[in-house]
């Protein structure tokens, strides 16, 4: 009995019921009781194990046999993904310089002392208005005394032509000889040198008159006051500073693979630290044709209306280029997409299976989406859950669906 015994306790241990059943006979056999609960019951007891060792087996054979299962036979739950179109635009983000239109230094053209000044720093003035007047009356005596030599050669210059005229008729009567005809002809040509010479000496008094009226050769605002009245300044020196803002001056620098991309009348967007709520809006007007070999990208410059004064030169901007729109791509989640092998795919769902199919990505969008450029059409079934386990034309049961 006792060999019976083990070797049934061998044959049913990995069963959790018999072992139960198992615990009852020990308790009997370790207790001398076998007499008093029978031997019928116990063969019965036997008898049970047995059957329920060949139920959990079967179960087990049966569970090994669908974990075996082909893939194909396995049905997939995923979550799926309706393909929605929207305009891509496409933007180069650059961080971009401000610089004056124009920064003129304005300086004296003639020496002389400070009588007048017509401006403060700040102000704004317009080409041609008055900035500083200098003493004038030297060169203003300069300039009468060179206008009476100018018509003293002019007077000179009508006499010897008088006196060219006779001695023409006289050479030509035989009365005077040609030294004599050669000598006044002579004398016209330094009558006309002397009013060339005194006329040039004229228009340098005259302009040299005017230059003590300065006026501003731009419109813009004073940034700098160097002189104060009564200074005596000589020729070239500084007087003021002007700034023209009016447009302003944007330099940006970006990346040479956009080049095709990048051509004079592109659009921009600009924002800057001190208005951070407020885009500005400008137009490139020039690309470098230089590449900078430093750093592989293309110098450009845009103007941007800045009427009032908003921008200053010196600022630091965050600038975006419109590169390119594309209108109602096909967006998908960009978890969806998978790669391997240098191949990018999607899984779509046709009917009651999920197709591979290869795709071109195009750009990414903000909360996750991307755009695809081939492959996808408007309205397919995406798999956008589930998919890192699928292979081609594996069955799948949607389990969830994308608003």
């Amino acid at each position: 009995m006792r060999s019976i015994f083990i070797k049934f306790n061998k044959n049913i241990s990995q069963s959790s019921l018999c072992k139960g059943v198992f615990a009852i006979i020990k308790l009997f056999s370790s207790q001398n009781k076998i007499k008093q609960f029978g031997i019928s019951a116990l063969a019965i007891l036997s008898v049970v194990c047995f059957q329920i060792a060949g139920c959990v087996n079967k179960e087990a054979s049966s569970q090994s046999t669908s974990e075996k299962a082909p893939a194909s036979e396995r049905i997939f739950p995923v979550s799926i993904w309706h393909v929605k179109t929207q305009d891509i635009i496409y933007t180069i983000d650059a961080t971009c310089s401000m610089f004056a239109e124009c920064d003129t230094d304005v300086s004296a053209e003639v020496d002389g002392r400070i009588q007048k000044i017509f401006f403060e720093e700040g102000d704004v003035v317009s080409e041609g208005d008055s900035l500083v007047w200098l003493d004038d009356e030297r060169y203003r005596s300069i300039a009468q005394e060179n206008l009476a030599n100018w018509r003293l050669t002019i007077a000179n210059l009508k006499n010897v032509t008088r006196l060219l005229k006779r001695k023409k008729k006289l050479f030509h009567d035989g009365v005077i000889s040609s030294q004599e005809y050669d000598d006044v002809n002579n004398q016209m040509q330094v009558a006309r040198a002397n009013v060339d010479h005194a006329k040039a000496s004229l228009s340098t008094a005259y302009k040299n008159l005017k230059d003590t009226k300065i006026k501003a050769p731009i419109s813009g605002i004073i940034s700098s006051k160097l002189v104060d009245v009564g200074e005596y300044v000589k020729k070239e020196t500084s007087l003021l500073n002007i700034v023209k803002c009016d447009p302003i001056k944007v330099k940006l620098y970006l990346p040479q693979k956009y080049s095709p991309q990048i051509a004079p009348g592109k659009k921009i967007s600009v924002v800057v630290d001190a208005f951070p709520n407020e885009i500005f809006q400008g137009e490139i007007y020039f690309v470098n044709p230089k590449v900078m070999v430093e750093t592989r990208r293309l110098e450009c410059f845009a103007r941007i209306p800045n009427k009032e004064l908003k921008l200053k030169p010196g600022f630091f901007g965050n600038a975006k280029m419109v590169a390119a729109i594309h209108n109602l791509s096909p967006v998908i989640p960009e978890e969806s997409v998978l790669s391997e092998n240098g191949e990018t795919y999607c899984y779509v769902v046709d009917g009651e299976h999920a197709k591979k199919v290869e795709v071109t990505t195009g750009f990414r969008i903000e909360g996750g989406l991307v755009e695809i450029l081939k492959g996808i059409n408007p309205n397919d079934r995406l798999v956008f859950r589930g998919q890192y386990v699928l292979n081609n034309d594996n069955r799948v049961k949607v389990v969830r669906e994308s608003p």
